[in-house]
C-alpha cells in the first residue's frame, strides 16, 4: 500500500501543469488545495486528517509567530524534512543546500522564504510545509513565499545592456545519481519517489524506505 505521505504527494503532482508560476496553496475551510482536480478530492479530503491521526503530525495549535517558527522547526526536523534540506547530512552530501524560513504571518497566512538548491521542484517544498502547518494550525487559510521567484526553478540570466539571453540558471541541486533526469524522460514525476532510492537506508514512510517508486 502507498504510505499518507504518498498519496500526499500524488495528489499534489497529479495537479495541471501550467507556465505561470503560483506562488501560494490556498487551503478551503482546513482541508482543501482549490486547484485539485474533482476526481481527486473524494481522497485529499482525508489527508490532513490522516497526517494526524497516523501520528505523523501530533495536535493542533493556534496561529502565532511562535507557534509557526515551532511547526516549521518540527517540519525540517521531521524523517521528511530531513531528506529535503541541506541542515541535514544525507541532503547536503549530495549537494542539497535548500532552506526554508518563516518570515511574517498576514492575518490567517503564513509567508516563508525559501533559498538555496532543492533537489524536489521548489513548488513541492511549499506544498509539503503548508499541509504540514496547516495540519498544525488549522486556522491557516494560505501559506505563500515572500518572492514569487523564490518557487522558480529555473532562472532567466539577461544581459542588462542588450537584454538578451545569456543563459539559463538551474537553481536545482544536482542530479547526482541521474535518477531526476531518467525519470523526467519516463514521464514519471521524480518528486513523488524522490531523491533516494530504496535501499539507501532513509526515507519518507514511518517504516524507514522512500515513497514507493512509480
Amino acid at each position: 500500500m502507498l504510505s499518507i505521505f504518498s498519496i500526499v504527494v500524488c495528489l499534489l503532482f497529479s495537479l495541471p501543469k501550467k507556465k505561470n508560476i503560483v506562488n501560494s496553496f490556498s487551503i478551503v475551510g482546513t482541508q482543501k488545495f482549490q486547484r485539485l482536480p474533482h476526481h481527486l478530492r473524494a481522497t485529499e479530503e482525508n489527508a490532513y486528517d490522516d497526517w494526524r491521526s497516523s501520528g505523523l503530525v501530533e495536535d493542533t495549535m493556534h496561529l502565532d509567530e511562535d507557534n509557526v517558527e515551532y511547526c516549521l522547526q518540527e517540519f525540517i526536523d521531521s524523517k521528511y524534512g530531513q531528506l529535503i534540506f541541506g541542515c541535514h547530512p544525507l541532503p547536503d552530501s549530495h549537494g542539497i543546500t535548500g532552506e526554508i524560513k518563516f518570515v511574517q504571518i498576514d492575518g490567517p497566512q503564513v509567508i516563508l522564504s525559501l533559498d538555496g538548491k532543492f533537489w524536489h521542484r521548489r513548488e513541492t517544498i511549499l506544498a509539503l510545509a503548508a499541509i504540514w502547518l496547516n495540519t498544525r494550525m488549522p486556522e491557516i487559510v494560505e501559506v505563500n513565499v515572500e518572492d514569487p521567484d523564490e518557487l522558480l526553478d529555473f532562472r532567466d540570466v539577461i544581459d542588462e545592456d542588450t537584454g538578451e539571453l545569456l543563459f539559463v540558471e538551474d537553481k536545482r541541486s544536482p542530479d547526482f545519481n541521474g535518477d531526476r533526469e531518467t525519470m523526467e524522460y519516463q514521464g514519471i514525476d521524480p518528486d513523488i519517489r524522490g531523491p533516494f532510492p530504496l535501499g539507501d537506508g532513509a526515507g519518507f514512510r514511518p517504516d524507514g524506505p522512500m515513497i514507493n517508486p512509480a
